[in-house]
Formats: structure tokens, C-alpha cells, sequence
């Protein structure tokens, strides 16, 4: 089974693979400034182990390519700036490199959540890799207006060992 991840273009994932923000002390941390409370990486890295062992090792992919609406601009902007991997789940999970998986469910399936729901996103572990969820995302949710971006739609968090997903894991779309 195949998930997709983006980076941003004139990234090194064919040679040293997908990096967790544990293992690229280059990332954008601007994401986590907030909910965290921190203002370094290895404060950011430390906050996200406080969540639970190995958040600060995983890598956001999504069932589908993202798909964007005249609502939902910012993503098609997104997605024009990235360039877009297919990750190979099945052979992760074979070789022993995937440690656990977790969904970040839709926040209107949940219905005790709110708009503004917490400095951090809801994170649900998955029994086995078979649970992800393959039917279709509604893209039509994410509304630039209102800020509903990723919250809104179902992705996943593959826990790495390592922090990596190596080259060899991965093919460019």
C-alpha cells in the first residue's frame, strides 16, 4: 500500500530519504512555535517525546494526492511547491522500520472537538498498518477563509525507526 508525503522542492529525499523533524534540524518550525511553546529544535524535538515516544520520528502522509478547490487555494500552492512521494507502507512494515501508525481523524468526525481544538492535532494509534483508511478524503472542507487545512482531512503518522524513511522506501510521483 502506498502513502503520500510532500516536500518541498529541491529536497534530498531520493539520496538520504524522508526525514522526521527529529532527524532535519533545517526544518521549518514555525508549524510548532505555538503549540508547543518552544523556539528551538531541540526544544521542539523534546515537547513532541513529552507527547509520546517517537512523535518527534514521524512523518505526516496522506491515503490520496491532495486535492485543492477555489476555496482551498493555499493548497494547490502547496502542492506546486512540493514535490510528491509515494511511500511504499508495506515494505516498511515488512523490513521491521515502521514502529506504529497513527491517524489524525477529520476534527468534524469528532464530535466532543470544537473549531479551535488545542495547540495540538488528535492522534489515534492504529492497531496494524491493515486499519489505514483508503476510501475518499472530502478535499472540499479545506477553506483558506475559515483556516481548515490538514485538521479537516484524514492523514496518518508513520513512527520511523531512526527518523528516516531511506531512499529505497520512496518514489517520486
Amino acid at each position: 500500500m502506498k502513502l503520500y508525503h510532500y516536500i518541498t522542492k529541491g529536497n534530498t529525499a531520493l539520496t538520504q530519504g524522508i526525514l522526521s523533524l527529529s532527524q532535519n534540524p533545517n526544518a521549518d518550525l514555525h508549524y510548532y512555535y505555538k503549540r508547543s511553546g518552544q523556539t528551538t529544535h531541540s526544544g521542539i524535538v523534546r515537547w513532541m517525546e513529552s507527547c509520546f515516544k517517537g512523535r518527534s520520528r514521524g512523518i505526516r502522509a496522506f491515503s490520496e494526492p491532495i486535492k485543492w478547490t477555489e476555496h482551498s487555494l493555499s493548497l494547490k500552492g502547496f502542492v506546486e511547491s512540493a514535490d510528491m512521494f509515494a511511500i511504499d507502507v508495506d515494505a516498511l512494515n515488512q523490513d521491521a522500520l515502521l514502529e506504529a501508525v497513527y491517524v489524525s481523524p477529520c476534527v468534524l468526525d469528532l464530535p466532543h472537538m470544537q473549531d479551535d481544538f488545542g495547540c495540538d492535532e488528535i492522534l489515534q494509534k492504529l492497531n496494524s498498518v491493515a486499519e489505514i483508511d483508503f476510501s475518499p478524503i472530502d478535499w472540499s472542507i479545506c477553506n483558506d477563509q475559515k483556516g481548515w487545512r490538514f485538521s479537516f482531512v484524514r492523514y496518518y503518522l508513520l513512527i520511523v525507526k531512526g527518523g528516516v524513511i531511506p531512499p529505497e522506501y520512496i518514489r517520486l510521483c
